[in-house]
């Protein structure tokens, strides 16, 4: 058994490979030990570009307001929500304009694919 802690102050920059914005990001459990459990730290408008999961994925809103969507279907998100992501549902996730929003990222190990492709572009 390990216990993770949960800190500000361990999350480094998602970088923007995967993120529109600034986001930070801190691995809790790394998908070798059998899950990818990741928390995002979105500041007020960023987000993710469009992507999908070969595995399904469970996130735990812990803080702020976010939005979470598909190319048709959008929901606004904040503390205590938790959203399933079937696998290959093709999908975005961030933060509302005005607030930071800050999720816990649960899956079992599989790979990602990012279409680079900005969900609020329009096209």
């Amino acid at each position: 058994m390990k216990v993770h802690h949960v800190s500000e102050q361990a999350a480094v920059s998602g970088g923007h490979e995967y993120f529109l914005g600034e986001v930070q990001v801190q691995p809790v459990v790394a998908p070798g030990e059998g899950l990818d459990i990741v928390v995002v730290r979105f500041s007020p408008g960023s987000r993710t570009y469009l992507h999908t999961h070969e595995v399904a994925q469970a996130l735990h809103c812990l803080e702020g307001k976010g939005v979470l969507a598909t190319e048709t279907d959008r929901h606004e998100v904040g503390p205590g929500d938790i959203v399933h992501i079937p696998a290959g549902e093709l999908h975005w996730h961030g933060a509302a304009p005005d607030s930071p929003f800050v999720h816990l990222s649960i899956r079992a190990p599989g790979a990602s694919h990012w279409t680079r492709r900005d969900p609020l572009a329009g096209g």
